[in-house]
């Protein structure tokens, strides 16, 4: 057989075939590689990415140079093949990696910094090599780099903040996002913490607000400019002013939940706004009338704020075709709470009697009235199912604010505020570096 047919048995049926192909070709060595390159170009070979990797992790270091080659020669938009394997070559190629962090091309220094990042805990004794990239000129490569330094946790603080304290003057700023990232605030200086804190009160001298463009988002809106007192009825702590941008962030950071994270995480914190309109909104995932964890307690907060100002309602949207929940409380009393999230079962969070909006839509719609003995609707009926699905935001711009129109043309007085839940006193404050 030829080196050409030994790579193309990488992709026999038989695994005894493509075990033997493999060894052969570790053993052939960088004779190897022209034919494995030829695979690695060709997106249309039968020869998958991960056993082309086997092989050349099998090579080791006369790979290096020859898979850099193909991701040069790659045409943009169908590089991905060559950029997957260069960036999990492995341990074996770190020195090639470490040469490729001072290439004129972006694209390939940020392919480098994800190759170190891959390489795990082997690449900390070179992780001061990293420290430049921290400010490099291309916004994506600095990005990877933080990427990657956070990778790593705790073990570079201590780099990090010699970072800080002594430069490169162009790297303090990722490293800054890095120990945010990585350890909060207790891993920040306290001149840097008071730095944070001037550059905060400098951008709210401007402020304005924007729109709330959450992924997942929750909130509660208030009929009230009572920020103090929405924020001491619903026990909020640890208070402090944050532009409008950098809540909005926070919000959406904080409904990213990660499958192995502590489904709590997400609850830790809020952003309360400034008065908009004449209306306070509670910003997080915390506020979310559909979670099993805190629907009683949205309820009740919503009860016990609209008994003092008359009006309170909290929502759940998700922007991609996720679902609505809503829920209205007037003078002390939930008029209204329902939700629509494809594949989950909410007919229990059905509470009162349809509203107005509800029945004016599927008037509009030609659709039959809801009854308070009949809420359920078909699940063929798709015009109501794409209805619901945007039933939170439409319905918040009937009876309060829709949050994705906000923007610097809504009234606002005061100043916005990330606060803590009892979730944040308990578990501490959420790490994680914040847009200005």
């Amino acid at each position: 057989m030829t080196v050409r047919q030994w790579v193309l048995a990488l992709s026999a049926g038989e695994e005894v075939e493509r075990h033997a192909a493999g060894a052969h070709l570790a053993a052939l060595g960088p004779a190897a590689l022209p034919a494995l390159m030829d695979a690695l170009r060709d997106d249309a070979s039968p020869v998958t990415e991960t056993a082309l990797l086997s092989a050349l992790r099998s090579i080791g270091a006369p790979g290096f140079e020859p898979v850099l080659d193909a991701l040069q020669d790659a045409v943009p938009g169908s590089h991905w093949r060559a950029l997957r394997v260069f960036t999990r070559l492995g341990t074996s190629v770190l020195d090639g990696y470490l040469r490729a962090l001072a290439h004129d091309d972006p694209f390939v220094r940020r392919a480098a910094v994800s190759g170190i990042k891959g390489c795990g805990e082997d690449a900390l004794p070179v992780a001061k090599r990293l420290v430049p990239l921290l400010g490099d000129g291309n916004r994506e490569v600095r990005q990877a780099a933080v990427h990657a330094f956070c990778s790593w946790g705790a073990a570079v603080v201590p780099l990090l903040q010699s970072v800080r304290r002594n430069g490169p003057g162009s790297a303090r700023g990722g490293a800054l996002e890095c120990l945010a990232e990585i350890g909060g605030e207790g891993a920040i200086s306290a001149p840097d913490r008071a730095a944070l804190e001037r550059l905060v009160q400098i951008k709210l001298l401007d402020d304005l607000p924007v729109p709330l463009a959450c992924c997942f988002l929750s909130w509660i809106a208030v009929s009230t400019g009572d920020q103090a007192g929405v924020t001491e009825m619903l026990g909020l702590t640890a208070a402090y002013p944050v532009p409008f941008s950098t809540g909005v962030h926070a919000a959406d950071c904080d409904s990213h939940g990660g499958l192995d994270d502590d489904p709590h995480d997400r609850y830790r914190r809020v952003f309360v706004t400034p008065e908009l309109a004449g209306w306070t909104l509670v910003v997080g995932s915390w506020c979310d009338p559909s979670a099993a964890e805190r629907e009683a307690d949205v309820l009740d907060a919503c009860e016990r704020l609209s008994a003092r100002y008359g009006r309170a309602q909290a929502y759940w949207y998700g922007a991609q075709n996720d679902g609505s929940a809503v829920l209205v409380a007037e003078r002390g009393e939930t008029l209204r709470r329902l939700a629509y999230i494809p594949g989950d079962d909410t007919q229990h969070l059905d509470l009162g009697i349809p509203l107005a909006y509800e029945q004016e839509r599927r008037t509009a719609l030609g659709l039959p009235a809801l009854t308070a003995e009949h809420l359920e609707v078909d699940e063929d009926d798709d015009e109501w199912m794409w209805e619901l699905l945007e039933i939170a935001t439409k319905l918040a711009g009937e009876l309060s604010l829709d949050p994705l129109s906000i923007d610097a043309g809504t009234p606002a007085r005061g100043i916005g505020l990330l606060a803590l839940t009892e979730y944040g006193r308990r578990l501490g404050a959420p790490y994680g570096a914040l847009r200005m």
